[in-house]
């Protein structure tokens, strides 16, 4: 079988760090992005690897696949629309776009298993800030931004918030195998996304509560906050209606956050102070990764830690960045990437949600970013041996 060192759609690139990464050469679409960090694209057995695509003018996603075995691509034009998606250990992918949760295999680009049917799902820019303003319309539908599967029993996935009569959110679980949509709660007045259930537990979930603009007005919304001034950013979610708004371990500004593997902890990133660790069961924090951050991932044992760096005042979309190695055993890190040159500038940001996302994939043997050293916006893969040597 290929890997990313071998493969004839990959070119070695060496940064000034002195880390070797692999970038996807071979061009299938104008952008070739990694996933979104908190969902690895690349099965354990590095076989398949599923990637985004754009083809301007359009700037609507589709998904392609690497298959390291036959090293072939394959374009899955019918994905089109598709959010975050979900890759199952077999290589299946399953995806949401505007009518419902399907689920595709890499070598087949012609049928589509349907897992959950909804004509409203993931309508997103519609429902948030166009749809039924005045609350005139009943809006029952539900989304899918940010998919993902529960491991402990494979099935259940917790849908991104629907919108009941803006500004309001409702949030619930698919179960993929039979398609049935189960709510867990409503909530109203604010916005809720970003859902991620537990990995090893189906009646847990992750959600973050965000800004909006309301349509009504034209009003910008930040997020909520407690009488201490700590943001509502971090919010647990239960099956029986619970709603726990989690106190960040910085008052200020906390974002991007995950499950670590076991589930037995969420991690969020203090985008002045780093990455932080919160135990469920202690529920004390700990700063994991000291150090400016935009987006970041642990690694399976939570020994190492991957991030993205905005080289900027205040980021934008397609800003100069770096991309981060922590190794919390010995404190000590290296940069993947020390600079990935602007793509743009702020007054011209592009809508291809372009940051860097690394995140460990295929067991840990790689971190999956997205760079722009060679002139592209190409998705990359770095070994993480050399990384942990680089870093002892």
């Amino acid at each position: 079988m290929f890997t990313p060192e071998t493969s004839k759609h990959f070119k070695k690139y060496v940064d000034e760090s002195g880390v070797v990464s692999y970038i996807l050469k071979t061009r299938v679409a104008t952008v070739q992005q990694g996933p979104y960090f908190t969902n690895p694209g690349m099965t354990p057995d590095g076989r398949f690897m599923w990637f985004g695509c754009t083809t301007l003018p359009s700037i609507l996603k589709y998904r392609a696949v690497i298959d390291f075995e036959s090293d072939e691509i394959i374009v899955h034009h019918g994905t089109v629309g598709s959010t975050n998606p979900w890759v199952l250990e077999n290589g299946d992918m399953c995806f949401a776009n505007g009518r419902g949760i399907y689920k595709v295999s890499p070598k087949d680009t012609a049928n589509y298993t349907e897992l959950f049917d909804s004509s409203l799902i993931n309508r997103r820019v519609q429902d948030r800030f166009d749809k039924n303003p005045k609350g005139d319309i009943p809006n029952t539908g539900v989304n899918t931004g940010h998919l993902s599967i529960c491991n402990a029993d494979g099935k259940t996935a917790l849908i991104d918030p629907g919108y009941v009569a803006f500004p309001g959110t409702r949030i619930g679980s698919v179960d993929i195998s039979t398609g049935k949509y189960s709510e867990w709660t409503k909530v109203e007045g604010w916005i809720c996304n970003h859902a991620a259930i537990n990995p090893e537990n189906p009646d847990l979930g992750l959600v973050a509560e965000d800004f909006f603009v309301d349509p009504r007005d034209g009003m910008f919304h930040s997020i909520r906050t407690l009488p201490d001034g700590s943001v509502c950013r971090i919010v647990l979610v239960t099956r029986d209606g619970g709603y726990e708004v989690v106190p960040p371990m910085f008052k200020g500004l906390t974002t991007h956050e995950w499950w670590s593997a076991d589930g037995k902890a969420v991690y969020s990133v203090d985008m002045t102070n780093g990455l932080c660790r919160y135990d469920l069961e202690a529920k004390t924090w700990e700063l994991r990764v000291p150090g400016k951050a935009w987006h970041g991932h642990s690694s399976a044992d939570e020994k190492y830690y991957v991030s993205d760096i905005d080289l900027v005042d205040e980021n934008y979309r397609g800003c100069e960045s770096r991309v981060r190695f922590y190794n919390y055993e010995t404190k000590k890190d290296v940069y993947i990437i020390t600079k990935n040159p602007a793509w743009n500038d702020r007054e011209h940001q592009n809508p291809f949600h372009m940051d860097p996302h690394p995140h460990f994939t295929c067991g840990g043997k790689y971190v999956c970013h997205t760079t722009t050293v060679d002139g592209h916006i190409d998705v990359a893969l770095t070994p993480v041996d050399q990384l942990i040597e680089m870093t002892k």
